[in-house]
């Protein structure tokens, strides 16, 4: 049975498809903290430009980035410039259930910390970058409840309109937002990228937009 999720409180929804790209995994040996505490500064110079999500912690360092397909060259020179400072590295061009239990078992055997990361709330799949992800929020834009869901998942729900996919997005998750199949959806301007409904009941006035 899923879990019903409180939607008395969203007001607000936020469905923001994530750009498509590159996606590699670095796996660093840190022989200590300073190198450990390198590897993370490395990775961090690199936020503004690449996005990047830290897999694990410890002995064993390692990092998912995410880059634009026309940034492959960047994948090849952070895996240089790793090279050249540490001894042990391990650069896989795409992320995977594999690579991402070599990573599980790596941490097992360093003793470092395997750290957490989202999962698809359709099928469960281990994904550093999700597709598309969708945020519920009250009148003061705190987020309420959230989903992510993987690029296999977004392209089996795609639908004609933007609230057709966000409704088939929420009525596929493993948890409960059924409620919101009875709200009006009315698309607002978001000044980002992503696409934004402010929801009301259907006893208040107001015309559903369906884009």
């Amino acid at each position: 049975m899923r879990r019903r999720m409180p939607i008395k409180a969203v007001k607000q929804i936020w469905l923001d498809a994530q750009p498509q790209g590159l996606c590699a995994i670095y796996l660093v040996e840190a022989r200590d903290d300073r190198e450990a505490q390198e590897v993370a500064g490395l990775f961090g110079e690199l936020e503004p430009y690449l996005q990047i999500r830290q897999l694990s912690g410890g002995r064993l360092v390692s990092y998912a980035v995410k880059t634009r397909q026309d940034q492959q060259q960047t994948l090849t020179e952070l895996e240089q410039a790793l090279r050249s400072n540490f001894g042990f590295v391990i650069l896989h061009r795409s992320f995977d259930e594999v690579i991402y239990k070599i990573v599980s078992e790596l941490c097992a055997d360093t003793g470092s910390e395997l750290l957490p990361i989202p999962r698809c709330d359709i099928c469960g799949k281990t994904e550093p970058f999700p597709d598309t992800v969708v945020n519920l929020a009250d009148q003061g834009g705190a987020t309420i409840a959230s989903g992510a869901y993987c690029g296999a998942c977004t392209a089996a729900f795609a639908a004609r309109t933007n609230k057709e996919f966000l409704l088939s997005l929420l009525h596929a998750d493993t948890r409960d937002f059924s409620a919101l199949e009875k709200m009006r959806f009315i698309r607002t301007r978001s000044g980002k990228r992503a696409i934004k409904f402010r929801i009301q009941s259907r006893e208040q006035g107001g015309c559903a937009v369906s884009n």
